[in-house]
């Protein structure tokens, strides 16, 4: 299905086979000076790797929306010739680009990057694990305070619903119930949309501690979940 794009992008795709024959230097001045069909073509086409961290923090801060969403899908996560040092790089380009502009792309490429290190048997796996998960704690909770819903919404669906397996974001969503009443409610009543793939241990220990925390007592979530 064909995205839909503001007028002013219409017939961008016509201009990507021109511009994969472009140099990269060539491909960052499309993007930063050429018109906005021709820019956000130039981003659906030009590798990351070889462009310079700076002008990607500037693109993150500049872009329009359309344009920081192409962006942060060009991020090369799970690269197969990928080093670890590589996939630690944009994982904090991802997080830097979802902290900036609460676009679910960032956070989409954010945990592909986190599992293309995991997979690679990366030393420095466990560490970004833990460290993103605090992140993403401290996210929803000034999410929470300013009442956005969207970006409520993003965090459970992109990441909650994938990756509380991971014992990092379990934990760091265990810390949120306790937290907010709201979610320990949400948890409470439809244990299966959260939990339902996750080991009985995990399961008990979160909706004991949704119970505690403003949420549904623990006889009857764990009803609702098994019954």
């Amino acid at each position: 299905m064909e995205r839909r794009l503001p007028a002013q992008y219409t017939g961008w795709q016509e201009h990507e086979p021109a511009l994969r024959r472009l140099s990269t230097p060539e491909l960052v001045l499309e993007i930063q000076d050429g018109p906005p069909a021709r820019r956000i073509a130039a981003l659906s086409v030009i590798d990351l790797s070889d462009v310079e961290p700076q002008t990607i923090e500037d693109w993150i801060r500049t872009l329009p929306d359309p344009e920081a969403n192409e962006l942060a899908g060009a991020i090369p996560a799970q690269r197969p010739n990928a080093g670890c040092h590589e996939d630690l790089r944009w994982v904090e380009v991802a997080r830097l680009g979802y902290e900036r502009r609460r676009l679910p792309t960032f956070l989409v490429m954010l945990f592909s990057s986190l599992e293309a290190l995991e997979s690679r048997g990366c030393a420095e796996a466990p560490a970004a694990w833990e460290r993103i998960s605090d992140w993403l704690g401290d996210v929803y909770d000034r999410a929470a305070a300013r009442d956005d819903e969207e970006a409520l919404e993003d965090i459970s669906l992109f990441v909650f619903e994938n990756y509380l397996t991971r014992d990092a974001m379990f934990e760091a969503f265990c810390g949120l119930l306790v937290r907010h009443e709201r979610l320990a409610l949400l948890v409470s009543t439809n244990p299966s949309l959260l939990l339902g793939d996750l080991p009985e241990a995990k399961q008990r220990a979160a909706l004991e501690e949704a119970g505690r925390s403003g949420g549904l007592p623990f006889r009857d979530s764990w009803e609702a979940l098994n019954g």
